[in-house]
């Protein structure tokens, strides 16, 4: 289980976020990753074979910490060792990652 340092760290203002639909509150300044794994969620995304996935590197080189995220009226897969979370984020976790060149209008 991860947990957060404690001593001699000043952290951001509190923020709220929903991984998976469940309102988390966490640190500005802080990854999806970082959060996702203190609230012990392992299986960031799932392969077409049905794999689960989980950060390897965590630091943007291995691609295994993709997750599922709508803010602001977008909707993408990001990186979540990549990307600090933000106030009314939503994050969904455990989702089949899209195939692409498997899509009809894909050349």
């Amino acid at each position: 289980m991860a947990t957060r340092i404690s001593k001699n760290v000043e952290r951001g203002d509190t923020v709220n976020i929903a991984i998976n639909g469940e309102t988390i509150c966490a640190y500005e300044g802080e990854t999806l990753a970082t959060v996702l794994l203190l609230q012990d969620r392992l299986a960031f995304y799932e392969t077409a074979s049905g794999h689960k996935r989980a950060p390897f590197c965590n630091m943007g080189a291995c691609y295994e910490c993709r997750v599922h995220v709508e803010h602001d009226g977008r909707r993408q897969w990001v990186l979540a060792c990549m990307t600090t979370i933000q106030e009314n984020m939503s994050v969904t976790t455990g989702l089949q990652l899209p195939v692409l060149g498997n899509t009809p209008d894909a050349s």
